[in-house]
């Protein structure tokens, strides 16, 4: 079902424009007005053992939540199964999905935590003479080799879920395009027309305001508190202009000749 779109009369586009800018400028003014006069590191806000074992807790905390809701999916798919109404099996088996949806989101923010817990990793390494731990010196290897363990034991218990409710397995060692059209070769025109649409609505709301409004944030904290942004603002320079430039696509695939 497609999203009705909000008429907006040309006043209230107008004051929402005058906002924006009156915004910025006093943003602006608030930035230049009270900078800090030295530079601050955000990682000597926060003692460096802290941040290391709670990006461990997060990605346990994020674990947990994605293993739940896997196993919930599987739960879902058994009552499927064992439902003898139709509606009734057809519930389950949208509710299968949406669950299984939730938990694959999980597993992906999973990375997060854990090229935390990578980069603490390799601080606590160079800056620490002697590491403290239960077992010493081999304390931070082997909580390395436990998330390891633990990320590629998920990955496995994903790819027998999804071979459970969708009949497909997914081929190991394939590349992005590949599980892309496993994935829309099990769609239905309807599944394809939403997932277009809802696709280009992030895009579009990415290109046009998530990412532009990263950068202005970027830039303000680099200046407001003296910090080192040249890495930030490169990295999301690149992927807001390979956003713009992917757009092309459309117009060149439209109209081909």
């Amino acid at each position: 079902m497609k999203k009705k779109l909000k008429e907006r009369s040309a006043r209230f586009r107008f004051w929402r424009n005058v906002a924006m800018i009156l915004l910025g400028v006093i943003i602006g003014f608030l930035t230049g007005y009270f900078g800090a006069d030295h530079p601050i590191e955000f990682q000597k806000l926060f003692d460096r053992d802290m941040l290391y074992i709670g990006s461990i807790i997060l990605y346990l905390v994020i674990f947990g939540i994605a293993s739940t809701y896997l196993f919930s999916s599987r739960q879902s798919y058994q009552m499927m199964e064992e439902a003898e109404d139709e509606d009734e099996a057809y519930r389950y088996e949208s509710q299968t999905r949406r669950i299984y949806d939730l938990a694959t989101i999980f597993k992906g923010v999973m990375i997060v935590p854990y090229l935390l817990v990578i980069f603490f990793s390799c601080q606590k390494l160079v800056y620490e003479e002697k590491l403290t731990g239960i077992l010493g010196k081999y304390t931070i290897p082997l909580i390395f080799l436990g998330l390891l363990l633990l990320t590629f034991g998920l990955e496995h218990q994903f790819r027998k879920t999804f071979k459970q409710i969708y009949g497909k397995a997914i081929p190991r060692n394939s590349s992005g395009a590949e599980v892309r059209e496993l994935i829309m070769s099990m769609m239905d025109e309807a599944e394809k027309q939403i997932c277009y649409e809802e696709n280009f609505d992030i895009v579009f709301k990415l290109s046009n305001y998530v990412l532009p409004i990263s950068l202005m944030a970027i830039f303000l904290v680099g200046i407001t508190f003296q910090t080192d942004i040249l890495l930030a603002l490169v990295v999301v320079s690149l992927i807001y202009v390979y956003i713009l430039v992917s757009q092309y696509k459309i117009t060149k695939r439209y109209y081909k000749e």
